[in-house]
């Protein structure tokens, strides 16, 4: 069992995924050594996470190597069978991993091209490559022989130009849009195909947006969703480190930085990096972070780093920090959100630095999304119970018979007073009424003609004040007038 082998049995204990391109790669081997004249080539497989069926139990495969009882029944007549059995079944091995590797890139590329792109995916035509490794396959029991050397030069020279091909596609996807896919892919990308990514841009020529990639593909394959948007590390900085170097040599990665042990430059990067997580662990406040500039610092110090940037050690670091610093930004905004500021942060910075907070910590971060707040859970329903009450006992209706009876009944007596009050109103109203209709007063028109004297006048009783206007007698009547019976007020006066 390889490197490789053994990192997916440590993430298959996370229940990550159920099966392997390993373990298709020797149910392919089993299947050809049964029959060496026909070589069967898989499909490009599913790089989709299959979840376990029981989520308690995980099944594990069983080793494509037989165990004997009695191993000196089966000992090979001489060694040199037996090492040019192992050449073969490495070499076997590694041509359909290779293959298998490449299928799962472009499976990828092309979900990334048809679901966040919107275009229709450019797909590799696989199929003289699959007639290559059929060839390989079946030579691969001879080798060293002329016709392996020349298999083995083909299926290179058909994989190099599939790997140019992914190379020239991966030039239009954007860090964001793998992000989006690994992040909203369903089922979930399961550990090989994130692990292929990674060796994907590992291997691929040094520029930004190749670092930025594999920095994101990095942080996907080590850690894992905890809930309320964060995520933690499958492993402390010591195992990740050390699956990083053994990942890389099985890879037959070129290294290009130098070695750790010599080069002072890792070392102050990886303090470089320890002082950001330390910066934002001190923060207090969403505003320092941003008033500080942090994630636009954390970005040029991560392109200052080059290729350094692979060394296994830095890229721990690196994803240590992405991890922690993410989760640190998260819980700033929830504290935010729970002060009650969530209006004054969501105007100040809106979305302005999503964008880099996202390439920073390789997680997609909305910051208005993350000030929302969550609702409630329902409440469970529960029936009404109905409440009985006891029944009053003999003394108690006596005592409430004797409070009826003697207490008042304050809403009747309310109804009284107001009925009362209302009768009063209408008998005033109807009384002004009547004595202003039955007494008008008639204003006096300011004439010049002099008063007349009422002293020896029958008038006299009935007004206070008389003039004569053009053979009409005005008057202001007193109250005795409108005592008079109507035949009186029409006498007229000599």
């Amino acid at each position: 069992m390889n490197i490789f082998e053994d990192l997916i049995k440590e993430l298959r204990e996370e229940n990550l995924l159920e099966a392997t391109v390993i373990e298709t790669g020797k149910s392919n081997e089993n299947k050809s050594n049964s029959n060496d004249q026909t070589v069967k080539v898989e499909t490009a497989p599913d790089i989709r996470e299959t979840p376990p069926p029981h989520p308690t139990i995980v099944e594990k495969s069983e080793s494509a190597e037989p165990v004997f009882d009695e191993p000196a029944e089966i000992i090979p007549e001489t060694p040199v069978k037996e090492s040019a059995m192992n050449n073969a079944d490495f070499y076997r091995k590694r041509a359909m991993e290779e293959v298998a590797f490449l299928q799962m890139v472009e499976a990828a590329f092309a979900g990334v091209e048809r679901d966040h792109m919107k275009m229709i995916p450019q797909s590799f035509d696989d199929l003289e490559v699959k007639k290559v490794l059929h060839t390989f396959l079946n030579a691969a029991q001879n080798v060293g022989s002329t016709e392996h050397s020349q298999a083995e030069f083909k299926l290179l020279q058909a994989t190099e130009g599939w790997y140019s091909t992914l190379a020239h596609r991966d030039k239009r996807i954007m860090t964001a849009h793998l992000r989006r896919y690994c992040e909203t892919s369903r089922p979930p990308l399961s550990a090989p195909a994130l692990i292929a990514l990674v060796r994907f841009y590992r291997n691929s020529p040094y520029t930004e947006q190749v670092r930025s990639k594999f920095d994101l593909m990095m942080s996907r394959v080590f850690s894992k969703d905890s809930g309320d948007d964060k995520r933690e590390m499958h492993f402390n900085r010591e195992e990740l480190t050390s699956h990083i170097r053994d990942l890389y040599a099985d890879w037959s990665s070129v290294p290009l930085y130098a070695t750790e042990a010599d080069d002072a430059g890792i070392t102050r990067t990886v303090e470089q990096f320890e002082d950001f997580m330390q910066e934002v662990s001190q923060a207090e406040r969403f505003d320092e972070l941003i008033n500080s500039n942090f994630f636009n610092r954390l970005r040029l110090f991560k392109e200052s780093t080059n290729e350094d940037f692979y060394a296994p050690l830095v890229s721990a670091v690196g994803i240590e920090a992405n991890i922690y610093i993410g989760n640190r930004y998260v819980e700033l905004l929830e504290n935010e959100k729970n002060s009650g500021s969530i209006e004054a942060v969501e105007n100040k910075y809106g979305m302005g630095y999503d964008y880099a907070v996202s390439e920073m910590t390789g997680k997609t971060m909305s910051l208005v999304e993350l000030l929302k707040t969550k609702a409630a859970p329902p409440k469970p329903f529960t029936p009404p119970v109905a409440v009985v009450k006891p029944e009053p006992s003999k003394k108690e209706t006596m005592v409430y018979s004797e409070r009826e009876t003697t207490e008042p009944d304050k809403s009747n007596n309310s109804l009284k007073w107001i009925l009362i009050a209302a009768i009063l109103v209408a008998v005033v109203i109807f009384g002004a009424y009547s004595v202003t209709k039955a007494a008008p007063v008639k204003n006096v028109e300011q004439t010049n003609a002099p008063p007349m004297n009422l002293e020896n006048s029958l008038l006299k009783p009935y007004l206070s004040e008389a003039r004569i206007n053009n053979d009409t007698l005005d008057g202001i009547a007193l109250p005795t007038w409108s005592g008079l019976d109507e035949n009186r007020k029409n006498t007229r006066c000599a």
